[in-house]
Parts: structure tokens; sequence; C-alpha cells
């Protein structure tokens, strides 16, 4: 195992020299999606919801099962589920704009996060949003709704630290792939509704938790 880990680590910093910053994605923006998963003891259930934008109207919703061929190591999550989102990705029917994905971007200690490495394999514009900090500095913790303060790594400004609802914990920001710094966060706060996720990736993480409970 620790060959493997040695090997695919030599792949995630190989991919992160690919990454682009940049806004590449199509303007205006009419489509996004959001990607999230549930899982099983051997299974991933991938959920994708597409909206229109801004008004955020669901367009095509769907879900894929597949097994996980891979276990959960810190760093590594875009091998156990990159896979899974490249083959969810691949497979849907309305052209996407950017996709939004339940994972980090470039605010990873190898600068390829989930987010980014689901970007270069397949040359779509992504946007990284998680709940928790992996590697990141901040200054402080944003306690106004709205609020998103850069975060950083090894000197570099990775993303962003967002006060996405009251009440809740922030969440946090970076570019993924072909989406710069600064449009991942307005892009982010403008798919904000009533939730702590923005609506794309909020509705992709209830779908993938129903379906896990129909097939469980």
């Amino acid at each position: 195992m620790e060959e493997r880990i040695d090997v695919l680590r030599k792949i995630q910093i190989a991919l992160s020299l690919e990454i682009v910053n940049e806004d590449l994605f199509k303007k205006p923006l009419t489509k996004i999606s959001g990607v999230d998963l549930a899982f099983t003891r051997q299974e991933a259930i991938i959920a994708s919801v597409i909206v229109s934008y801004p008004s955020l109207d669901d367009l095509e919703v769907k879900t894929l099962v597949t097994e996980l061929n891979f276990p959960y190591v810190p760093t590594l999550l875009c091998f156990r589920e990159g896979p899974a989102i490249v083959k969810m990705i691949n497979s849907l029917r309305s052209k996407v704009d950017v996709f939004m994905i339940n994972s980090h971007g470039i605010a990873h200690p190898f600068i390829c996060g989930c987010a980014s490495y689901v970007g270069v394999l397949t040359q779509k514009p992504t946007i990284g949003v998680a709940s928790s900090n992996l590697c990141s500095k901040y200054d402080y913790k944003p306690q106004e709704e709205g609020k998103a303060l850069p975060v950083y790594y090894e000197g570099r400004t990775v993303g962003w630290i967002l006060k996405s609802k009251a009440k809740s914990r922030p969440i946090f920001v970076s570019p993924g792939h072909l989406v710069g710094l600064d449009s991942s966060l307005r892009i982010t706060k403008e798919c904000l509704r009533d939730h702590k996720l923005p609506e794309p990736l909020f509705r992709a993480h209830r779908l993938a938790n129903e379906e896990k409970n129909r097939i469980l």
C-alpha cells in the first residue's frame, strides 16, 4: 500500500502542474452542476444536480452507483471519489459551464484536491466547496453572513473562508480548474439561498443521501 500511495502522490503532484486558475469558463454562465457523493460500505452514490444560472432552477438531476476501489486516505480523496465524479460528468446530457464539487480545489497540501483533479481529467471548469479546512491558514473566521476572507497555504492565496449562513460554521471555497480565485467566490456566493452550502451542491448532497437511503 505504501508503494501505491507514493505512486499516486507523484501523479497528484504532476496533475497539480496542469491546473489553470484563470476564468476560462463560458460567459455568461447559464448552467452549473453541483456534484456530491454518499457512501454505503462498498459503493459510492454520485449525484449531480444541474441548475440554471442565475435563477437556480433545476434542469437535470441524475444519480449513479459505482463500486469503491480505493480506501479513505487523508489528502488522497481524489483517488477515492474522483473516478466516480469523472464518470458522472462524462455521462451528463447537458453541457455544464461550471461544476461545483463537495471537496477542495487548490486549497490542498499538494495543490490538487478532488475538485482540481476532476477538472484536469475532464478539462471542465470546477470549484471546490468544503465544509472543513484541510491545510489553509487564515487571519480569523468571518462572523457576518456573506463575509469572506482569503485563506493561504505556504504563502500563497488558495481560496476563501466564507460565512455562508448565519449560525452556521463557515465553508471553504477554492478554485479547482479553469476558474480564478475571485470568480470561485463570486459564483459560490451568487448560488447561496437558505442553506450553508450553495444551492446546486446542497441539492446534490440531499439527492445522494436520498438515493443511499433508498438503496439501503
